[in-house]
């Protein structure tokens, strides 16, 4: 993340362009171009490397602690001895009845100590009063920057996770209720009742039967509206591109010099070529030749017949 505060960007720009920094409508422009010239930035590759964040998940094991008692067409229930923590948004398997087995519900509400709770649809097995169950967590809480999901890892397993879409998952729990290490994982937006509000969670296949640590590489997303004290996400060796992306465009629109704007697209693409070269040096693929270096953009402008620009600047850049 780039050192440089939103207001300082702006300053900086501000001086380029040599206009007074006390001026609060321009300021307030230069501010617009740059998150609008960052947004592009953002947009042109998913998964920038300076987007990667890590996290951490413990998987909580299985709760098989009494039993329960439920009626049939009834969505409460009533535990034995009540769950120390709060139940809400688990996954609850009534395993001592027959006539319901296989059949999954999740817990709607439920209040940490407390001996009752309310499932997410009437309960549909034959009335029992000391059931054996078994109480699972296959949701977490993620971090409310996760854009998605880049990799998944058990602690020690060289193997990642195996990431599928929300859907695979949500149909292979109606038919698949085994227990054991999480091999699939999936991420969703949920908003439910009891102790969860709307929150981007991680969904883990099969239920987790004990602890796990999960370690998580995703892809945070990028804050496009920076202000204030805030900061762009962009590394400081690249933050000139962000600036040079943003004179180009301020050039012209706030000085109306379309001609040191070009001289300013030419960096901001050369730039941002590097970038996207760098990008892919680290995922392992081979780099892409920048698609118009400081030298090729000026041959071009100079075919063009853009004359202003050599009186501008004294001499093509390839001339002695």
């Amino acid at each position: 993340m780039a050192t440089l505060t939103y207001t300082d960007f702006q300053q900086r720009v501000a001086n380029h362009l040599r206009i007074p920094t006390t001026t609060t409508a321009e300021m307030t422009k230069i501010g617009a171009i740059a998150n609008e010239v960052y947004r592009d930035i953002g947009m042109k590759y998913p998964n920038w490397w300076w987007l990667r964040k890590h996290a951490v998940i413990n998987t909580v094991a299985v709760i098989e602690a009494g039993t329960l008692a439920a009626t049939k067409g009834n969505a409460t229930i009533t535990f034995s001895s009540a769950p120390s923590a709060t139940a809400a948004g688990k996954v609850i398997i009534v395993t001592g009845n027959v006539s319901d087995a296989g059949a999954v519900y999740r817990i709607l509400t439920h209040t940490a100590a407390a001996v009752t709770a309310t499932l997410d649809a009437a309960y549909t097995g034959t009335t029992v009063t000391a059931s054996a169950y078994k109480l699972y967590q296959d949701r977490y809480d993620l971090a409310t920057d996760t854009k998605y999901l880049r990799e998944i890892r058990r602690y020690g397993q060289w193997d990642p996770l195996r990431i599928v879409g929300p859907e695979v998952l949500d149909r292979l729990k109606i038919v698949d209720t085994s227990e054991g290490t999480p091999a699939l994982a999936a991420l969703r937006d949920y908003a439910t009742t009891g102790d969860h509000t709307t929150a981007r969670q991680l969904i883990v296949h099969p239920y987790p039967d004990d602890t796990y640590r999960l370690d998580i590489e995703y892809i945070q997303t990028l804050n496009t509206e920076v202000s204030g004290t805030t900061r762009f996400q962009i590394p400081d060796d690249y933050l000139q591109v962000l600036i040079y992306g943003t004179l180009s465009r301020a050039y012209p629109i706030m000085l109306a010099d379309p001609t040191r704007g070009l001289y300013y697209a030419g960096l901001y693409n050369e730039g941002l070529a590097q970038m996207v070269a760098t990008q892919r040096q680290q995922e392992g693929l081979p780099a892409t030749q920048p698609q118009d270096t400081y030298r090729q953009f000026y041959r071009k402008e100079r075919r063009r017949g853009h004359s202003t620009l050599r009186s501008m600047f004294g001499r093509w850049p390839n001339e002695p």
